[in-house]
């Protein structure tokens, strides 16, 4: 375990939940699949009016049909990634189509966990950028292994090929989709958690619910413990650890 992995352990450890606690599943409950998929609580105060920003699509969003099966509420997919643009479309053609199999390199359970789902395209919007701290065209890191979803704004996280693309701020998508609020933002941006996150403090945008897979330290490159600082601001600003799943935690401000 690097130093990074036990810094993080050793400050955190009171605030992560014991996930084979006996009250852990009577409060919280997985949506979505293995891989793609995040605890939240069992009872969100959630409607069809609330709104869901999932940030990395990849090609599962198992997570965002399930929160949008459960409560009707309103979801926004960004992510420039021409695979993950390919598995939206595919997504609509699924529930169109008797027996559709998607192309894609799809999760085991992935059926399992959609079949039932049903979506409302009507309340999702996909919106094809990059999220950063400002608008610009950023190149975008591919991993070496083509099959691979997942590309990074942040260099040295995958290979040196990349693609140019889009990129914005939260602010300036909100304001494009004229959202005022959010009420649960999920990202899994490989290692761009960090920047994004500061820049959504700094603009006072706090969704109730966070749901963030730091990849920075995760994969090893937090040089500089970002990730810790990151996370010490945000429990300033009134954000409480509920999960913490090998660093994909689920936050709730208070």
């Amino acid at each position: 375990m690097t130093k990074m992995r036990l810094q993080f352990k050793y400050i955190f450890i009171s605030y992560i939940i014991n996930m084979h606690s006996e009250d852990f599943d009577d409060k919280y409950v997985k949506l979505g699949t293995g891989y793609g998929g995040w605890y939240v609580p069992r009872q969100l105060d959630f409607d069809e009016n609330s709104v869901v920003y999932g940030v990395g699509v990849g090609e599962d969003i198992s997570f965002d049909l399930n929160i949008h099966k459960r409560y009707k509420c309103n979801v926004v997919l960004i992510d420039p990634t021409e695979k993950a643009k390919r598995h939206f479309v595919e997504t609509k053609l699924y529930y169109k189509m008797d027996n559709y199999k998607f192309k894609g390199g799809i999760q085991p359970d992935y059926y399992e966990k959609i079949r039932r789902c049903r979506p409302d395209f009507d309340k999702f919007n996909y919106i094809a950028k990059g999220l950063w701290d400002k608008k610009d065209t950023l190149k975008f890191y591919k991993q070496e292994n083509p099959n691979y979803v997942s590309q990074s704004l942040i260099q040295n996280m995958f290979s040196e090929k990349y693609d140019l693309v889009p990129v914005d701020t939260l602010k300036n998508i909100m304001t494009e989709l004229e959202h005022s609020k959010i009420d649960l933002l999920k990202l899994d941006i490989e290692g761009a958690e960090n920047k994004v996150l500061n820049n959504m403090i700094d603009a006072n945008i706090f969704p109730k619910y966070l749901c963030i897979e730091f990849d920075l330290l995760m994969k090893g490159k937090d040089l500089n413990n970002e990730t810790n600082t990151t996370i010490q601001r945000l429990m300033t600003n009134g954000y409480e650890i509920l999960v913490n799943d090998n660093l994909n935690i689920t936050f709730k401000r208070k």
